[in-house]
């Protein structure tokens, strides 16, 4: 079963929560990585290849890929080419049923083209939603209005992953959000988001702190 990764917004940690699900489960699995759009110059295909640590085999080129590091309407504005989420949705539906994790771009309402956001072809694909959410201030607002434009689409939801840097506000934001949400827990992973993490470093960590109760695991079977 495929399942589609978003979140409250962007650089949350979508890549970061794709690359830890490929490098713990990525072999036992099965699983493939897919990007449909990718705008600006750094490609998260890449990152997220170099942090799993698999073959580029299991890495599906990107459906579109533009330069300019923007919302995807305005980057293919941009270049003259507009965005088929009709074919997009086409697509991404026919491979639901295969192991594949689709990461969008940006948060949920990111607007595709002027007619079409994310989470119109989340809802279209019916592919399953994992939602990345932040763990500081501000997240109880993002994660909140996130979870009820999901809600009132009826997506099938699958929960919450709480990523990121905690502050004295992290405890209370997450049992908050949980309460108003009814949403399921999936986990949490905190890092220093200033440090950056080697390889070896990342899959030892994974290894270590990520998904203990194989609950995430669950989620995307």
């Amino acid at each position: 079963m495929s399942v589609f990764i978003s979140a409250t917004g962007t650089d949350v940690g979508k890549s970061f929560l794709s690359s830890m699900i490929l490098a713990k489960y990525g072999v036992s699995l099965g699983l493939k990585y897919f990007k449909p759009i990718q705008t600006g110059d750094d490609s998260d295909r890449a990152a997220v290849m170099n942090l799993a640590g698999l073959h580029e085999s299991r890495f599906l080129k990107n459906y579109y890929s533009f330069q300019f590091a923007g919302s995807p309407h305005y980057a293919s504005e941009l270049e003259g080419v507009e965005i088929d989420t009709d074919e997009l949705a086409r697509h991404l539906f026919s491979i639901r049923d295969e192991n594949i994790i689709v990461e969008g771009a940006g948060g949920l309402l990111v607007p595709l083209t002027r007619k079409t956001l994310t989470i119109e072809l989340i809802r279209q694909s019916e592919i399953p939603l994992i939602l990345a959410a932040p763990v500081s201030l501000g997240s109880i607002n993002h994660t909140l209005l996130s979870v009820e434009a999901i809600q009132n689409r009826k997506i099938n939801f699958k929960g919450i992953y709480f990523i990121g840097t905690p502050d004295k506000t992290t405890e209370d934001n997450i049992e908050t959000i949980l309460e108003w949400t009814g949403a399921r827990l999936l986990g949490c992973f905190f890092f220093n988001s200033k440090e950056k993490m080697s390889r070896e470093q990342f899959q030892r960590e994974c290894k270590l702190r990520f998904d203990p109760d194989f609950i995430l695991m669950d989620a995307i079977q």
